[in-house]
């Protein structure tokens, strides 16, 4: 009976061993097909020698939500600089953030600057970076996981997951003829609970060599949320130094 006993759990370590290996070889499967699509995006999309020379970049776009339009400049910059200008009849309203400190906005010339809420700040720090999370992926410190596939807009795309630095996940999909990304997931919460909301790309255009988009669209339950038509971008802008930094020298840092 003991004998009978150490061959069964020999047996089963054994199958257990292989179920292990199994999964392993899979998971390394999906994340070397991961890595593969991602290198096949970049390329899509211009290339590493272009992505690489474009460091900074001004887009003069218009954003509408329902009934209202907003007309804005969006500036960013490597590898995670950001300031927005929206523009209005009473001046500008500017939200910035330099890679270290908090993000700070001001209300109009005179206002005086101020610090984002916290859940503001938090997604403007999210969304700051300037690379797409398939450019040097790993470098970064974001992983990537192959997902499967699934039709978006009528178009079959390939599923990417990708884990962000800091733990934020979200899904992407490539177009499977021209490679290029159409479509961001990301889980926000709202009014409580976690929503999936979509940020969907279309009318990609070389700007310096890179194919950007022109045409985002966020959708959140099937609603559009807003629209954002870029009108042009500008590549690689001469910026002050100190462009993106808040007017105050001891502005808090994150």
């Amino acid at each position: 009976m003991a004998r009978m006993t150490t061959k069964w759990i020999g047996r089963v370590m054994r199958w257990a061993a292989a179920g292990l290996l199994c999964t392993v070889l899979a998971t390394r499967a999906h994340a070397d097909l991961a890595a593969d699509l991602a290198r096949v995006a970049v390329e899509a999309a211009g290339g590493r020698a272009a992505h690489e020379a474009l460091q900074a970049w001004k887009a003069d776009g218009i954003t509408r939500v329902g009934e209202q339009s907003v007309v804005f400049l969006l500036y960013a910059a490597r590898p995670d600089r950001v300031r927005i200008e929206t523009l209005g009849e009473q001046g500008s309203l500017v939200r910035s953030y330099d890679g270290e400190r908090a993000p700070w906005r001001k209300d109009g010339p005179l206002a005086p600057p101020r610090r984002l809420g916290r859940a503001e700040e938090l997604e403007f720090v999210r969304e700051a970076d300037f690379d797409s999370p398939l450019y040097e992926a790993g470098a970064r410190g974001v992983s990537l996981d192959y997902a499967g596939e699934q039709t978006v807009d009528g178009r079959l795309c390939q599923k990417l997951l990708a884990t962000l630095r800091g733990g934020a996940l979200v899904t992407l999909y490539l177009d499977d003829e021209t490679r290029l990304l159409v479509r961001r997931d990301t889980v926000r919460r709202s009014g409580g609970r976690e929503v999936v909301e979509e940020t969907h790309y279309a009318d990609h255009r070389p700007v310096a060599g890179v194919m950007l988009p022109h045409l985002i669209t966020a959708k959140r339950d099937g609603v559009v949320l807003h629209e954002t038509r870029i009108r042009e971008y500008t590549p690689n802008p001469v910026l002050m130094e100190g462009f993106f930094a808040p007017p105050v020298a001891d502005w808090p840092r994150l």
